[in-house]
């Protein structure tokens, strides 16, 4: 065999099995422009952060939208695209979170001038508060069912047991009237939260046709039930509330 020929045979070769040719023409070099794209795209340094307020108005517009039941802390990390942990650096729990957005929205509440008169006053700041409260459906169930109470909100508490106390009440009727004005006042706004809910209403379908042999009384007022299903008749009850309470003479001051 000639050298010619072995020297032929040999640059034929590759290490690896196969030829350069057969293996893709020449060989590869390195291309600093065509790296894969996941490297391009591999989040780098620290992960995205994110503020305090950021945290309360994602939290608030997930509680608008879904109720208290949605909102959990990893929940509220996803909504902001964030790490599971990363809402604990400003809130350490969801308790702690509601706690804080309840006093916020207290804090920017804003009341009307009050008129001088103590039923005018009254009027003004409880349908004040309801209609904060009824501006998110959540709150109220989180008032109710964890019993909390926002500092923010002190203010407008004591200016209600002033008043009352300027209209003639002693102490223990002042407290009795002004839980009987925050006990109404929360049970309207979970009735309104339920009545707006989908799906039909048993107890309207109930006290809309009762069985005028069993429940004659029942049957003469399921006209003006059907009514009142339809209205929010908060302020004119606070009103006939108010006025029972300062007109019994039972809680005049001692």
């Amino acid at each position: 065999m000639s050298e010619s020929s072995s020297k032929e045979r040999s640059s034929k070769r590759s290490p690896r099995g196969g030829s350069a040719e057969r293996r893709g023409g020449r060989p590869r070099t390195a291309d600093p422009e065509s790296a894969p794209e996941s490297a391009a795209h591999r989040p780098r340094g620290r992960p995205p952060a994110i503020d305090r307020e950021a945290v309360l108005d994602t939290a608030v517009r997930l509680l608008d939208a879904e109720g208290v039941q949605a909102l959990t802390m990893r929940r509220l990390a996803g909504e902001l695209g964030v790490s599971a942990m990363a809402p604990y650096r400003h809130v350490g729990s969801k308790d702690e979170l509601l706690m804080v957005l309840v006093d916020r929205l207290a804090a920017r509440l804003v009341y009307p001038p009050r008129p001088p008169d103590p039923k005018g006053a009254m009027l003004v700041v409880w349908s004040t508060i309801y209609d904060s409260l009824a501006e998110h459906p959540w709150l109220p169930e989180v008032l109710a069912r964890r019993r909390m109470m926002a500092p923010s909100v002190l203010g407008a508490i004591e200016e209600i047991h002033a008043t009352l106390r300027d209209a003639g009440l002693s102490i223990e009727a002042t407290v009795r009237a002004y839980r009987l004005m925050w006990n109404f006042t929360l049970g309207s706004l979970l009735v309104r939260a339920g009545a707006s809910s989908e799906g039909p209403s048993q107890q309207r379908e109930l006290r809309g046709a009762p069985d005028p042999e069993r429940y004659p009384t029942l049957a003469a007022a399921a006209a003006a039930w059907t009514t009142a299903h339809d209205r929010d008749t908060y302020r004119e009850d606070l009103e006939a509330l108010i006025d029972a309470l300062l007109a019994n003479p039972r809680h005049s001051r001692a």
